[in-house]
């Protein structure tokens, strides 16, 4: 989207649509979509030096990095995939020693997957450890009341996309729509289309 075309969609969604506002706005955004590609195309790269898939990578992420222990139906909620593709994941992950299912400490009955201790979970950790630094290092050039609205606007954001999520994975989620065809009424046949007149034969 142009600059132009961005200013143009601005104003019409902002409270002040003054010109200062309106660029501050568009580079808020224009910025946060070049961030949402280079945690793609970082991802990514973390997913080949570990020998796995994008998909597989996130997974192995969330269950070791942030969700901890978690059932299968549950990280199938999470990530969007579907039970039977989890169970892949989680199996590709088990035998690259990623993961480990377990008997759950709180319910017997229910195994739940978590990061292994001993296997290949902490290089995953190792990997993300020059990022973590680097990031420690530009937070300590900001105040403490200057982190503390990024991080506030950072958890809106997060807000919004989740709700984006949800909206798009509900419309997908509808079955299609079939356009209803007009009743006939007893004793009408359907037109046939109009096609060309039959011309005269000549004797």
């Amino acid at each position: 989207m142009s600059r132009t075309d961005m200013n143009e969609f601005l104003a019409k969604r902002v409270k002040s649509s003054t010109p200062e506002r309106l660029e501050l706005i568009g580079a808020v955004i224009h910025e946060a979509r070049r961030m949402s590609t280079r945690t793609v195309v970082f991802h990514t790269a973390i997913a080949d030096r570990l020998g796995l898939n994008p998909s597989d990578h996130k997974c192995a992420d969330l269950i070791c990095n942030e969700t901890g222990p978690i059932t299968a139906g549950r990280l199938a909620e999470v990530t969007g995939l579907s039970t039977g593709a989890i169970t892949g994941v989680v199996d590709r992950l088990e035998k690259a020693g990623f993961v480990e299912r377990v008997t759950d400490p709180g319910d017997r009955r229910r195994v739940v997957i978590q990061g292994t201790k001993e296997g290949r979970a902490p290089d995953m950790r190792h990997l993300f450890m020059p990022i973590m630094e680097g990031t420690a290092a530009l937070c300590d050039t900001y105040t403490n009341e200057q982190l503390a609205l990024i991080v506030g606007f950072m958890q809106r954001c997060g807000a919004v996309t989740e709700a984006q999520i949800a909206h798009l994975r509900a419309t997908l989620e509808q079955p299609p729509q079939i356009p209803s065809k007009a009743p006939v009424k007893p004793g009408h046949l359907p037109r046939k289309a109009a096609g060309p007149k039959p011309t005269a034969r000549k004797r």
